[in-house]
């Protein structure tokens, strides 16, 4: 689906604008979302605009992803040598096992969608928003006017991230939370790039 540039902001003539609108946009449910449509948070305001919506690269999860496979494999390896101990098949041994595993590996999938998905870093044309979700039971929610931003810089985090294109975006604040952090997020120059370009056009009292 191709990127849709709301009116109030295709006027400006500002680099953000290019790269956003430069290919394909990602659902709402995408790693990296540029001017995302039916995305709103607690306390937005109502003309505020959500320019971007960004969650941590898949590649970073892939860890995670063999870890499953080998959840998976587990109870066929086991079954295979409990047969060979006991010199013939244990169906309720090996079925008993193989449930196990199995409960294991869809635990371990939803966990890491849930604290994936609900892990997000946004940008409006008012604030940046960090919502940080470890389990059902705690989440942090922190947020920073763009007035309130100094600086803004990026870094890979090692040769993988070079490859996919994805690191941590560092925004040192003058607000309570002195530094917000995206973590392994994609396109990182292009976040750093909308950050400090709509921190000048709220200089400029265009935004």
């Amino acid at each position: 689906m191709k990127v849709v540039v709301p009116k109030k902001f295709a006027k400006l003539k500002k680099s953000f604008i290019d790269r956003l609108s430069n290919g394909e946009n990602g659902s709402n449910t995408s790693s990296f979302c540029a001017f995302p449509t039916d995305v709103s948070f607690n306390g937005q305001d109502h003309e505020e605009s959500v320019i971007l919506l960004v969650r941590k690269h898949p590649i970073v999860f892939f860890p995670h992803f063999l870890l499953f496979l080998l959840l998976l494999i587990t109870p066929i390896v086991f079954t295979r040598v409990i047969d060979s101990l006991l010199e013939g098949s244990n169906f309720g041994l090996s079925a008993g096992s193989s449930l196990l595993f199995v409960l294991l590996a869809v635990t371990l999938a939803v966990d890491i969608y849930f604290k994936w998905y609900y892990t997000v870093n946004i940008i409006t044309d008012q604030r940046i928003v960090d919502v940080d979700f470890n389990n059902v039971l705690y989440h942090k929610f922190a947020e920073a006017q763009l007035e309130k931003i100094e600086d803004v810089t990026h870094k890979p985090v090692g040769i993988f991230s070079s490859i996919f294109d994805y690191g941590n975006v560092y925004i040192q604040t003058a607000g309570a939370q002195r530094e917000f952090v995206f973590d392994n997020v994609p396109r990182p120059r292009d976040v750093q790039d909308t950050l400090l370009d709509l921190l000048e056009l709220k200089q400029e009292g265009k935004i």
